[in-house]
């Protein structure tokens, strides 16, 4: 009978420390409202995405991608703090717990999906090829050989130019932002920028010594579609946080509300030149 006893007290010792366990456990959802904020990474370079104004005398990221990160806030029920960093370095910090998510015109190909979490698409745009003015027009890709074409460095279009367009590491320069790119462009260092359409025409209200190209990238929506990056969870940890995340996606995509938000901050970007 006190063998009998002493099993049956052990297996509700062990059952009440498995469910305090489970309960001590908390998912990222309860860490970010616990917090009371989501910490945001983003690479402030990318209008009408994201990009810097000043606002007072002081500096403020803005852009479409900051307004999607404030509705997923809002949902939240918590406040978003930004953090600035370079794109290629985004992935890194989301991984090191810097950030709980970035959103920063990154596409979910399946090489990121190894090692991050990501949303549903929200928005899918399509690579652009900018020239100089007094440049030959880009018609096909056999008219980009042996010319150096721009990327951003860690973007999907390096991807693109390296495997999609068979093109040498020699004749790819790889920039960590986009004003360099096209700064470099307009020096004549590089021969052509590939960049998404939205920032490309954004770009034409600065340098009016360059034209986009009739010629697009191949509409991939893996290589074009954006979605919003979180630090790859166990055991389900992102679900709740990637539902109401999904359903901030949806509302703002059935509203075309991420369109308008890219036409208002199009115009703004215009204006801050």
């Amino acid at each position: 009978m006190k063998k009998l006893l002493l099993f049956i007290t052990s297996i509700i010792t062990v059952v009440t420390l498995t469910a305090c366990s489970s309960s001590n456990t908390k998912n990222k959802l309860q860490e970010v409202k616990e917090k009371n904020k989501i910490v945001l990474g983003v690479s402030p370079d990318y209008p009408p995405y994201e990009f810097l104004t000043t606002e007072n005398g002081n500096k403020k990221v803005v852009g479409a991608d900051i307004y999607l990160a404030e509705q997923v806030a809002k949902k939240l029920g918590v406040q978003v703090e930004i953090q600035q960093m370079a794109f290629d370095s985004l992935i890194a910090a989301l991984n090191a717990n810097k950030v709980d998510m970035v959103i920063s015109g990154v596409n979910p190909t399946e090489e990121r999906k190894k090692a991050v979490d990501f949303s549903d698409v929200y928005y899918t745009s399509k690579g652009i090829f900018v020239v100089n003015k007094d440049s030959e027009e880009i018609k096909s890709v056999a008219d980009l050989k042996n010319k150096k074409i721009g990327v951003q460095k860690g973007s999907t279009y390096e991807t693109y130019a390296k495997e999609q367009l068979k093109m040498d590491d020699k004749n790819i320069q790889a920039l960590t932002d986009v004003p360099s790119l096209l700064q470099d462009l307009k020096n004549k260092k590089i021969d052509v920028v590939l960049i998404p359409d939205d920032v490309a025409k954004i770009a034409m209200n600065k340098y009016t010594d360059i034209k986009i190209s009739t010629f697009t990238a191949e509409n991939d929506p893996e290589a074009t579609g954006m979605a919003i990056a979180f630090k790859k969870g166990k055991n389900d940890s992102n679900k709740e946080l990637l539902e109401q995340v999904n359903a901030v996606i949806k509302e703002i995509q059935d509203q075309k509300a991420f369109e308008k938000e890219l036409d208002k901050y199009a115009k703004v970007a215009a204006q801050s030149e």
